[in-house]
C-alpha cells in the first residue's frame, strides 16, 4: 500500500472509446484539472532529480493516481453529476471536445444535449473520504 495516500487523482474511463483518442483525453483532463485548482500547492508536485543533472527534474505528483474503468457511458455522466453536487475538484472530456479547432469544440459542447454526450472519460482530485463513496463501483482500468 502507497504511503501518501491522504489525497489522490483517480480517472474513470470508458473502455469503449478508442485507445489513441482515450489517451489523448486523459492527457486533457489531467492537464486541465491541475489549471482547474485553486491551490495547486495541495495537489503537492515533487521533483524527481536524475543522476549528474543529465536531464531537468521530472515533476511528478506525491499523491497516487489510479486509473478506473466505467462500464458504460451512464456510469460517467452520474459520476460527472455527483462530482458536481459534492464540489469535487474534477475534469471531464466528452465527444463533444473532438472537432476541427478549440473554437469549433468550446462551441459543440455549449450547445450539446448533456444526455447526448459520450463520455471518454472524468479526473477527480480529492482525500479519500470524499472520492471513495464516488469511485467505489468501478474497476481498475485494464486498458
Amino acid at each position: 500500500m502507497y504511503a501518501d495516500n491522504q489525497s489522490k487523482f483517480i480517472a474513470v474511463l470508458n473502455p469503449k472509446i478508442e485507445t489513441s483518442k482515450l489517451m489523448n483525453g486523459l492527457g486533457h483532463i489531467t492537464a486541465g484539472i491541475v489549471a482547474k485548482c485553486q491551490q495547486i500547492d495541495e495537489l503537492q508536485f515533487l521533483n524527481y532529480e536524475f543522476a549528474a543533472n543529465w536531464a531537468s527534474p521530472a515533476a511528478i505528483g506525491l499523491y497516487p493516481f489510479i486509473i478506473l474503468s466505467a462500464k458504460n457511458n451512464n456510469q460517467l455522466k452520474t459520476l460527472h453529476q455527483a462530482a458536481n453536487e459534492a464540489n469535487i475538484l474534477h475534469n471531464a472530456f466528452t465527444d463533444s471536445m473532438l472537432g476541427a479547432s478549440a473554437a469549433e469544440q468550446m462551441q459543440n459542447t455549449k450547445n450539446a444535449n448533456p444526455d447526448d454526450l459520450i463520455y471518454f472519460g472524468i479526473v477527480l482530485f480529492g482525500t479519500a473520504d470524499e472520492l471513495t463513496p464516488l469511485t467505489r463501483k468501478f474497476s481498475l482500468f485494464k486498458g
